[in-house]
């Protein structure tokens, strides 16, 4: 009896496996011991290769979505309702119905979003990021085409159908977050992880059709592609999305020095004095966290670097500049003897802290200075704070710049 279920299960989770070329498998079975009867199980296909790194186990054609409405009322954008089709699960949890929805935002720009029709996920808030603002001359339909079962999408170019989904180069560039040997990826098989630097589950695999398959744990899917025929047209598209940057000043462009653990402000400054002798090109001078006291943000250590508050004037005298390292982690401890910690006290006070789903209890975590706590740059509370307690910093030390470090 047991062999035959067995042989029932296989029967029902077999499906007609697409004939495709090899460069355009995508992976079923991406975590650790594929073999035939677990990509089986999944309802996936299973045919082995010389090729070491293409996958053996690929999905088939009854995974993923089905349209079962559509709407829209505008010629530049378009809904989907989607449900998820008859087949095995491969991870769990998986989401029932989705919304899709497009809108293209001008002529060179298309925004599309995937997300949990039922389930409202947060989302980080774009105030820089627009919908759209005017009537682009090209209409969705003459740039996305759908695809009902399954569910799947054609963008193509409206002026000579070139496609933009299915990559029409190898020269793909980005994935940041890594050590990238070239500027130009491998697209033989190499997978990268994104939004962490060392592992998985998200991630993205660069493949010979070319091709780019995203691999994601959940969430909303929100895409923007861009149309340019040259590099600099792409980059005008994207800046005219997100904002423009502010030019940068000049002496930013110079030669800078930073390390960390320098010690004391009499070691930075035979540093700075050593590197004049020589005539070393040097416009930025750093110090890193160890100017702080135990490492508490927008404090200063009043014994090795006493006289911190004018050391951008020492090195302004040459013409050179002065930069602040800064951690946003706030400690919860007391400062030295025992004192109150300023800013930590007018940041709780404010409610300017990151918080437990309760709104109100501080997410407390562990980085240089020990148990902290993390701003809330999500609230205006919190930038309210931020923006007070750096005045407060610039007036006690003057510094021409900040390096505000992005992750802990």
């Amino acid at each position: 009896m047991q062999g035959k279920y067995v042989y029932v299960r296989y029967v029902m989770y077999m499906y007609p496996c697409p004939n495709i070329p090899e460069a355009e498998r995508v992976d079923c079975y991406p975590d650790a011991g594929a073999s035939k009867d677990g990509c089986v199980r999944r309802g996936c296909c299973w045919s082995p290769l010389n090729e070491r790194n293409a996958p053996w186990c690929f999905f088939p054609t009854n995974h993923g979505y089905t349209v079962v409405s559509e709407g829209s009322s505008n010629p530049h954008e378009r809904t989907a309702r989607l449900q998820r089709m008859n087949s095995p699960s491969l991870f769990g949890g998986d989401i029932q119905e989705l919304i899709f929805e497009a809108e293209m935002q001008t002529s060179n720009r298309l925004h599309f979003k995937i997300y949990d029709a039922n389930n409202k996920r947060f989302e980080v808030p774009h105030e820089h990021v627009k919908t759209v603002s005017n009537n682009p001359t090209t209409p969705l339909d003459d740039t996305l085409s759908i695809r009902k079962e399954p569910f799947g999408l054609t963008v193509k170019r409206s002026d000579n159908n070139k496609l933009s989904a299915k990559l029409p180069s190898h020269n793909i560039y980005g994935l940041g977050e890594h050590v990238h040997q070239q500027y130009r990826h491998d697209t033989n098989w190499r997978t990268w992880p994104i939004f962490t630097r060392d592992g998985f589950p998200n991630g993205v695999t660069l493949q010979p059709a070319p091709a780019v398959t995203f691999r994601t744990i959940g969430g909303v899917l929100d895409f923007y592609i861009v149309f340019g025929y040259t590099p600099e047209q792409v980059v005008s598209e994207f800046l005219e999305l997100i904002g423009r940057p502010v030019i940068p000043v000049y002496w930013s462009l110079g030669f800078q020095l930073s390390r960390w653990n320098y010690g004391s402000l009499a070691e930075v400054k035979a540093t700075v004095d050593r590197n004049r002798a020589i005539d070393l090109p040097y416009d930025v001078q750093y110090t890193d966290i160890d100017y702080m006291e135990d490492k508490k943000i927008f404090t200063y250590d009043k014994v090795k670097f006493a006289e911190l508050p004018q050391f951008a004037d020492y090195l302004s005298e040459k013409g050179q500049k002065y930069i602040l390292i800064l951690d946003p982690a706030v400690a919860t401890s007391k400062r030295v003897g025992n004192t109150a910690y300023e800013a930590y006290d007018r940041g709780t006070a404010a409610g300017a802290w990151v918080t437990y789903s309760d709104g109100k209890t501080p997410l407390l975590g562990e980085v240089w200075p020990g148990e902290t706590v993390f701003p809330d740059f999500t609230s205006q509370k919190c930038i309210d704070w931020w923006i007070d307690e750096y005045q407060r910093l610039h007036t006690e030390i003057k510094h021409d710049a900040l390096w505000i470090v992005s992750r802990f």
